[in-house]
């Protein structure tokens, strides 16, 4: 296993608190602004609009390097993965002034 997905992994379980009443999924982002692959774990208390999300690691743009990372993910674990790319940003319908959910 690569020293990346280990240390993948370590994040991963490290945040995965299997907390009770708690959504959790995957996201990863291939990010060509920084020529980056992103992967973070994301976890939704029920009834709570807020998402909590956890930086689990960052990778060069190298797609052998990332589709191995992510057959080792996929094999550790078996949580939902939502992919987004930079490439396809969507706009929120409004432009957000003030965020009072976040704080600012």
């Amino acid at each position: 296993m690569l020293a990346e997905s280990k240390q993948l992994i370590a994040n991963f379980d490290r945040y995965f608190l299997r907390r009770y009443q708690w959504r959790y999924h995957l996201l990863i982002v291939d990010n060509h602004l920084f020529d980056c692959y992103t992967f973070f774990l994301q976890a939704q208390r029920a009834r709570e609009r807020l998402i909590h999300s956890y930086d689990l690691l960052e990778i060069p743009h190298r797609p052998s390097l990332y589709q191995q990372v992510l057959a080792d993910l996929k094999q550790h674990t078996e949580l939902q993965i939502e992919y987004r790319d930079t490439h396809h940003l969507v706009h929120p319908g409004t432009d957000i002034v003030h965020d009072f959910e976040h704080g600012h």
